[in-house]
């Protein structure tokens, strides 16, 4: 099965979301780990594990 792919119309949450989802569905057995998918998913978008929590640090800040 292909990676999913982000859309031209989708955000970075819509695409991790959903590419999460799908390969929750299809492919649990290939990736067991809920954090290997999350971490498929952010490379597919294109953000690296800093990037990532770069950003996290950042949205924790305005709360």
């Amino acid at each position: 099965m292909p990676m999913p792919k982000p859309k031209k119309t989708e955000d970075k949450q819509e695409f991790v979301s959903r590419c999460i989802a799908k390969l929750t569905r299809e492919e649990e057995d290939k990736w067991p780990s809920s954090k290997q998918r999350a971490a498929i998913c952010y490379s597919e978008w294109g953000e690296t594990p800093k990037e990532k929590a770069a950003a996290e640090k950042k949205s924790s800040k305005k709360k």
